[in-house]
């Protein structure tokens, strides 16, 4: 009996702190498209394949939209990034190079898959 007691004493050592756990957040889903309407918190965008998509707006939601920039306008200790494909030779291939602010230096560094290069029939 008292062997049960601590089997199960030891078990619920590691048990209960995993049931206490939250569950992990689901990864961000990035949508590219053009905007079609904002109509307070719920955005309506055209997707690249074409289908229309309503999307409900966080209170405190954070929006990022690029300009267009030469080679020239990147100065020394900018921040940047590219996106780059594979080419048919097995080499990655940049096809696009980002600046960003100064003030997100920090705030999310690291590769990250990209839908940039065009929608492949094989792909979808």
């Amino acid at each position: 009996m008292r062997k049960t007691a601590i089997a199960v004493a030891i078990i619920s050592l590691f048990v209960v702190p995993a049931l206490a756990q939250t569950p992990p957040a689901p990864a961000p889903v990035r949508v590219r498209g053009t905007v079609e309407k904002l109509d307070g918190q719920n955005l309506t965008v055209k997707s690249r394949d074409g289908q229309s998509l309503a999307i409900a707006l966080a209170p405190n939601i954070i929006v990022s939209y690029l300009t267009k920039k030469s080679a020239g306008d990147i100065k020394t200790g900018d921040f940047v990034a590219s996106t780059g494909i594979k080419g048919t030779d097995g080499k990655l291939h940049a096809i696009e190079v980002r600046i960003f602010p100064e003030n997100l230096r920090g705030v999310g560094e690291g590769q990250y898959p990209w839908d940039l290069s065009p929608i492949r029939a094989d792909t979808r």
